[in-house]
């Protein structure tokens, strides 16, 4: 009999798909409204399409052009007036991928506008191939609106070191205990031509990883202020690139994810293009791990619902009609109920990931304790020099064997 079911090998590649967070970005904003134009022109341009008048009004709006989907929410409250916006795009690489983009601005009274953006994607593959890059707006954004992340710049070209004075910051901002994101710290090799060229092309990696990770340029004449400031086995220097992640300090651990990569990982395209693909998915990584949602990053859902009721109460000042408030109540629900979907997908996704998560966790602690067992030296317990201990009484005795045996009725 002939079953119609897919082989292991097919039901492999042919997975449900799956909603999975890639990246998240948070910074402090200086022009807020500016941002916001800067955003939908942008939108506009890649959709070729033509946004309602509500948009750039800065209200809730919903739009489709093709497969793309725009959808804009508002909540003013007396603390806080916070515009987000949901993009969905397909992928243009012709494999079903599905984008999803959310940013939001949020203002309060006396702070800085707080800027955030977060990624996912939906595919059925079970290893997604892909490079995690901000999305480009973001360039003008930084450039026009002045992103900052606690006390740095967030800014498209690498930081390259052109002094002492340089070098000096660059240690004080490594143990920055505010330092949020990653830093990627490429040296110069000595015999270099051009001082400031290190071996991995630092332009695309700052573009990539923008407000993600902070790629700095540090020719070999200044490495030695790393050295003197946190010893050889934290330094970087002769070509190589080192990993400082958020946290780090004077005396922090090597092993402890401050990861060191020589120059043969990059002289040469291929081992190049390797390192940056891994640097870029480990800035994403650490996003995900470092900005929390709620606190550093708005998710759209936080600005959905009280933009829901602040919509529903206003229609009823307004004295619209039944008609209206129900259509208005049947398109809210819809969104409630994509976003419904969308978080239970996430929330599957995070359990898969906690599952692989623990046994890698397992896999390393079995691998640990039988690397122990194997460097332990083995214990000889009766070394040639030593007679070995009797341990019994009889056998302390030579004449043992000799005597004959007494009963306990013969003694």
């Amino acid at each position: 009999m002939i079953y119609d079911k897919p082989t292991y090998e097919i039901s492999r590649t042919h997975q449900p798909a799956r909603v999975r967070e890639i990246l998240r970005i948070a910074a402090k904003l200086d022009k807020s409204n500016v941002a916001r134009e800067i955003i939908l022109e942008w939108l506009e341009n890649e959709a070729k399409t033509d946004l309602p008048e509500q948009a750039w009004k800065g209200r809730a709006f919903q739009h489709s052009a093709g497969e793309r989907v725009f959808t804009a929410v508002r909540a003013k409250q007396e603390s806080a007036d916070t515009w987000a916006l949901r993009f969905v795009e397909p992928d243009d690489s012709g494999v079903e991928r599905e984008w999803t983009t959310e940013i939001a601005i949020r203002e309060r009274s006396g702070r800085e506008p707080q800027f955030s953006l977060r990624t996912l994607v939906k595919s059925g593959e079970l290893k997604l191939r892909i490079q995690p890059t901000a999305p480009r707006f973001l360039e003008h954004v930084a450039h026009e609106c002045g992103l900052e992340q606690g006390n740095v710049k967030v800014e498209k070209q690498p930081w390259v070191i052109e002094s002492e004075y340089d070098a000096s910051n660059l240690t004080e901002f490594l143990v920055d205990p505010e330092r949020r994101t990653p830093a990627f710290v490429l040296t110069v090799p000595e015999d270099s031509e051009d001082p400031n060229e290190p071996l991995l092309d630092p332009i695309p990696l700052a573009t990539d990883t923008l407000g993600m990770a902070k790629v700095i340029v540090l020719p070999a004449e200044y490495t030695w202020k790393l050295t003197n400031r946190f010893g050889k086995r934290l330094s970087v220097y002769r070509g190589a690139m080192r990993v400082y992640l958020a946290g780090f300090t004077d005396h922090a651990d090597p092993e402890g994810g401050h990861d060191l990569f020589m120059p043969h990982r990059m002289d040469t395209p291929e081992t190049a293009a390797k390192l940056g693909s891994l640097l870029r998915w480990m800035a994403a990584r650490e996003s995900l791990r470092r900005m929390r949602l709620e606190r550093d990053v708005q998710p759209f859902a936080s600005v959905l619902l009280p933009s829901v009721d602040l919509e529903t109460a206003r229609m009823e000042e307004m004295g619209a009609s039944e008609a209206d408030q129900l259509a208005v109540a049947k398109q809210h629900l819809g969104i409630l109920r994509d976003e419904l979907r969308l978080a239970v997908q996430i929330q599957q996704w995070l359990t898969e990931e906690n599952k692989v998560i623990e046994s890698r966790v397992r896999e390393a602690e079995s691998k640990l304790r039988a690397a122990q067992h194997r460097s332990r030296p083995p214990a000889d317990r009766y070394p040639r020099d030593r007679p070995r201990p009797r341990y019994s009484s009889y056998g302390s005795d030579p004449d043992y064997e000799r005597r004959p045996y007494r009963g306990r009725w013969n003694r």
